[in-house]
């Protein structure tokens, strides 16, 4: 059985010998790592300066108030009862907030770029509506027609009275409608 066991010796000779490469490949991976694990990480980046707080702007006396105007006259017709002040006190509603809408457009005329153009069409749409109600029937046909033009001066205006808001404690909030 001699020779068995040279057969057997020289082939787990010849295995070793073939696994020794790789173990000699690991055993350097390792150490790469480990010489780069010992490096120091780079520095984590510096801070973000701190943020201040935007301060309020200023506002002038005329915008403030042609913006508590207008949310008033805003406010107004959400709460408006189209039935118990029939066409008369819709209409008067309607070119109140008519009213209000152009004074913000004028006094904020300076800060308004592309959102004056917007606004003043919107007011356009709107003065067309308030000259369609002649009676109690042309209120409740063009009842969509008076929605969607509060609602076209409601938004092109929102984002100039938001602003105003900030630097104005006398313009109000917005009141949402009655649950029905």
């Amino acid at each position: 059985m001699p020779g068995s066991t040279g057969i057997n010796e020289t082939d787990r000779l010849c295995r070793t010998s073939t696994r020794s490469p790789w173990v000699v490949a690991a055993a350097l991976a390792c150490l790469v790592l480990a010489g780069c694990a010992g490096e120091s990480p780079p520095p984590p980046p510096p801070p973000p300066p701190p943020s201040v707080a935007p301060t309020p702007a200023t506002y002038s006396a005329e915008i403030c108030s042609a913006a508590a105007e207008f949310q008033t006259a805003a406010n107004a017709i959400v709460t408006l009862d189209a039935t118990a002040v029939g066409v008369d006190g819709v209409k008067k509603a309607l070119q109140d907030l008519q009213t209000a809408a152009s004074n913000l457009r004028t006094a904020a005329q300076e800060q308004l770029g592309p959102q004056g153009a917007e606004l003043e069409r919107a007011i356009a749409s709107l003065r067309g509506t308030i000259a369609g109600l002649t009676s109690q029937d042309s209120l409740s046909t063009n009842l969509g027609k008076i929605a969607a033009s509060v609602a076209g001066v409601e938004q092109a205006a929102k984002p100039i009275v938001d602003s105003v808001r900030t630097g104005c404690p006398s313009v109000p909030s917005a009141e949402a409608p009655p649950a029905s």
